[in-house]
């Protein structure tokens, strides 16, 4: 099986508010990108393609020096287009694809490898995920709770994702917009354009996503802790 990678790191970290790109925004002395191409060297995995926010090509050169890239190419104005842009630097040659958020740093090796090996058979997208362990509710536009959700069946879903080729490449030919490429993959298997299943695998605590400041907090700790295996 030949393996690809691409690393969404893009986005602008307005949230964050350190005024600069979060995928170069410091833990623990180190930019997110340098934590996460760190896991997946350690998890066996190829050099990335690295997708980084526009006109900032110099900068993420020097946060990834450490790690070999396959490439870094310039993002889209949406996490989807920026996706695509990394899914065409691949070229042709991997069988599975992985999409890696660099906002999630912290995800061990092990969940990486547990993800590329899901995809196998007739599972053309896999993810990793963690049970829901507070009380959903759904509420009307003016905030009145209009129901309770049940929980035992939901997962918060994180990265990397992995997914054949077929299914990521018929997935961005749709030109369709989702907050992540696994919602791509879940429209097509509904109408019957693509053939499969998805599934998830255990995911981990330290596979949070970075987001706001006291994110770089928690994920500091966790680091410190020796938590990301």
């Amino acid at each position: 099986m030949r393996f690809g990678v691409v690393v969404v790191a893009a986005g602008v970290g307005e949230r964050l508010g350190h005024g600069r790109p979060k995928a170069l925004v410091e833990l623990a002395g180190r930019p997110l990108l340098h934590h996460a191409l760190r896991g997946l060297h350690r998890a066996g995995m190829p050099p990335a393609v690295v997708v980084h926010t526009p006109g900032e090509e110099a900068a993420f050169r020097t946060a990834a020096a450490e790690f070999e890239v396959a490439a870094l190419v310039p993002g889209a104005a949406t996490r989807t287009g920026s996706v695509a842009a990394g899914l065409a630097a691949l070229g042709p040659t991997p069988d599975v694809i992985l999409v890696h958020d660099a906002a999630r740093a912290l995800t061990p090796p092990s969940v990486m490898r547990a993800v590329a090996a899901a995809v196998t058979g007739d599972v053309v997208a896999a993810a990793p995920g963690m049970p829901v362990s507070d009380t959903l509710k759904r509420v009307s536009g003016d905030e009145e709770v209009v129901a309770t959700v049940p929980r035992e069946d939901l997962r918060a879903i994180q990265t990397p994702q992995a997914f054949t080729r077929a299914a990521l490449s018929a997935a961005h030919a749709t030109r369709e917009e989702a907050t992540d490429d696994l919602a791509l993959v879940e429209r097509l298997l509904a109408d019957g354009r693509l053939r499969g299943r998805i599934v998830v695998v255990a995911g981990a605590a330290t596979a949070m996503k970075v987001t706001y400041p006291h994110d770089l907090v928690v994920a500091e700790a966790l680091l410190r802790a020796g938590s990301e295996e």
